[in-house]
């Protein structure tokens, strides 16, 4: 197999199986009773083991092995739920993800040594002797493989397997023309990594010599590996069964193939019972609910992906109406069909200029159809590059869970909103602000069970992962209970510092005085233990945040705790301007950022404190003349002003220019790393007439 093809789809999904790994432990750690969650962690780690030895990664899948040993003595009781087995399981993850890693970077899996870690494992298997025989199907056989299923069905036939009344006429019918029923248990040798695979092979066999009526357990689940050693196939053939037996023994990996010749005539066969008795039959109990299917394509057809996206568990193809209803684009695709979403966009700008030019009815409207259109194709592509942030999101709960167990503290972890969109650009790049931002809460913020419980304040600290839309942006918040931020603190320390007079910080009200913590000055002192300690690094969130054209804020309360509000536009690709001229220059100003426009006389700008200033019902509001600030050279005066008023934040600004051009959608262009040094910029943007207009950004330009 060639399995460079396949290496996309192995990191994705080993990134995903690693995921479910972490959430189903940090579940099982407040719920050991919990089977279901002990299944579904059993599972992910048996399909990762089956992926990484199709791959060729032995050392991932010996781990992996191990940790299915562990796992399948948890799920039978023969081990009980500890701390230190949830401890190791995690350092397993942990190496997992650091030998993924490697092979994703081109280097060997091997760069880790795992060899205590399986030494670890293995022990905890050895520890506690499991009752009989060591291997995982036998331990299911004392199961009672034909309990019957609530609402009732025909459980004769000499197999342990209840029959719809549908069912029971198939087969009836099919002996009238010379055919028979045959139940058939398939064992796969323990070794077999691919059970999908091996069961669709199984299920390719038995199509050309019999009809199949259905599956133990159904079609899906063989195919996304939920069952154990074993599977069951009630089928209608006239061959005979040695024939049956013969194609199935005949593919690799398979242990045994036994056959029974369903007889309603006849009654029960007792001796019949214990060859189909393993964990499968048990599926037995449950399957009449399903409709009994007249011959189930799914297997035949639906693997007929390479086995490497079989060990994943793809899609059953049985649900054929489910098909093809999610598919992995890689995300450089994604990036070009932006981008030629923004070339479209650029070149209707041009034709509507054409348009009012020349006066063309006809283009025009033709052009007003074609908005239609690239607007709807415009919100396909963006919603095609919205992600959740749950992605973002899930790497938290095991973060916090480490940080709480080293500080020694108690946190309760609480998300809210994780199903809220970003785009994917804005996806890969705020992950690491916010692990500042609730490193800081579970550090510095919530205080010690002990200092908490003196205060009156429950042990258990609260710390909030929030996540909702406002208009065209999304909130993002960071929460805790904690002692919060004391702005006197603050003042003192900025002082100390050289950032400010002492005049200077006693002018600032609290809320002005607690936001120094963001200036980088204050956020490379060494972590003070008298103060909440959020400052260190805080520029840093600060600075990624705004590049994103977002904005970070903080709102506390002595002994009440905090909230960090990161503000983020959906989208980062196409927006709506407002384009605005400079004596010759043209610019674009993001229209989020935009209050007001209004027009003013030079006389109009009055001066403050040495600083120009202009008085809007009631506000003073200081402006920018965009001339000077950006050095445009001076060609002619004007005799009218206009002021954009602008925020960012909290804070407020009037920018002056000479002209608006008006409203218009832009395609944001990067400015490159040669222009990586200008900051005013966020980047540019092609006009209509194919000018380049440079975007301000707004939140430099105020700070």
């Amino acid at each position: 197999m060639e399995t460079n093809q396949y290496m996309d789809m192995f990191l994705d999904e080993s990134h995903e199986h690693l995921q479910s790994l972490n959430d189903g432990l940090l579940g099982l750690e407040d719920n050991s009773g919990d089977l279901s969650i002990l299944n579904e962690i059993f599972r992910n780690a048996h399909t990762l083991k089956g992926m990484s030895a199709t791959m060729g990664y032995n050392k991932i899948a010996e781990l992996t092995h191990e940790m299915e040993d562990v796992l399948d003595m948890l799920r039978k009781e023969q081990l009980a739920v500890s701390g230190d087995i949830i401890d190791t399981l995690f350092k397993c993850i942990d190496s997992l993800e650091q030998m993924i890693n490697n092979v994703a970077n081109g280097d060997p899996e091997d760069l880790i040594d795992v060899s205590d870690l399986v030494a670890k494992l293995s022990s905890l298997t050895k520890g506690t002797p499991p009752p009989g025989a060591a291997a995982p199907a036998p331990a299911a056989s004392s199961a009672p493989a034909a309990a019957p299923a609530a609402g009732g069905g025909v459980t004769s036939g000499g197999v342990p397997v209840e029959f719809s009344d549908t069912e029971k006429s198939v087969i009836e019918e099919a002996e009238k023309t010379g055919m028979r029923g045959i139940y058939l248990k398939v064992t796969l040798a323990e070794s077999c990594l691919l059970k999908s695979a091996r069961s669709y092979m199984v299920m390719n066999a038995l199509e050309e010599l019999s009809e199949v009526i259905r599956t133990l357990p159904p079609a899906e689940d063989l195919e996304q590996e939920k069952f154990e050693r074993s599977f069951e196939v009630i089928l209608i053939t006239g061959s005979e069964e040695q024939a049956i037996q013969d194609a199935v023994m005949g593919i690799s990996e398979i242990e045994k193939a036994e056959t029974t010749i369903i007889d309603f005539k006849a009654a029960p066969a007792p001796a019949a019972a214990p060859a189909p008795a393993p964990a499968p039959a048990q599926s037995a109990a449950t399957a009449p609910a399903t409709a009994p299917a007249p011959k189930p394509s799914a297997p035949a057809n639906a693997p007929a992906k390479p086995a490497a996206a079989a060990a994943g568990g793809g899609a059953a193809a049985q649900k054929k109406s489910h098909a093809g209803q999610s598919v992995r684009v890689d995300i450089e695709k994604l990036d070009t069909l932006m981008n030629l979403m923004g070339e479209l966009v650029i070149n209707k700008v041009r034709l509507e200029q054409i348009g009012q030019t020349h006066r063309l009815s006809e283009l025009t409207e033709t052009l007003e159809q074609m908005d239609r259109v690239t607007t709807d194709l415009q919100n396909i592509v963006m919603k095609v590059r919205m992600v959740p942030v749950s992605q973002v999101f899930n790497r938290f709960p095991r973060m916090v869970r480490d940080v709480t167990k080293e500080l020694n503290k108690e946190i309760n972890l609480t998300i809210e909103g994780e199903d809220t969109e970003l785009d994917r650009t804005v996806i890969d790049e705020i992950g690491d602000p916010i692990m500042h931002l609730l490193r800081n809460s579970l550090d510095h913020g919530i205080e010690m069970p002990d200092e908490r419980e003196a205060k009156g304040k429950p042990r258990v600290g609260e710390v909030g992962l929030i996540a909702r839309h406002e208009g065209n942006n999304v909130v993002i918040m960071v929460t805790d209970d904690g002692k919060g931020i004391d702005a006197d603190v603050i003042r003192r320390k900025a002082v100390e510092k050289g950032l400010f007079t002492q005049e200077e910080v006693d002018s600032m009200d609290n809320a002005d005085a607690v936001r120094i913590v963001f200036l980088p000055g204050f956020s490379t002192a060494e972590k003070i233990s008298d103060i909440s300690g959020r400052g260190v690094g805080m520029d840093v969130v600060k600075s990624k945040i705004e590049s994103l054209s977002g904005h970070v804020d903080v709102e506390t309360h002595v002994n009440e705790g905090s909230v960090f509000k990161i503000k983020l536009p959906l989208t980062l690709a196409i927006i709506q301007a407002m384009l605005v001229q400079v004596q010759n220059e043209m610019y674009a100003i993001p229209l989020a950022s935009i209050d007001s426009t209004l027009s003013v006389q030079p006389t109009d700008i009055r001066t403050v404190q040495n600083n120009e200033v202009i008085v809007l019902r009631g506000e003073i509001i200081p402006i920018i003349r965009m001339e000077e600030t950006l050095m445009v050279p001076h060609v002619n005066d004007s005799q009218e002003l206009f002021v954009v008023v602008v925020h960012a934040g909290d804070s407020k600004a009037g920018i002056v220019v000479d002209k608006l051009i008006g409203q218009q959608e832009i395609v944001i262009k990067t400015l490159g790393n040669l222009f990586m040094g200008l900051k005013m910029f966020s980047g540019a943007t092609v006009l209509g007439d194919g000018r380049v207009a440079l975007i301000l950004d707004v939140a430099t330009m105020l700070n």
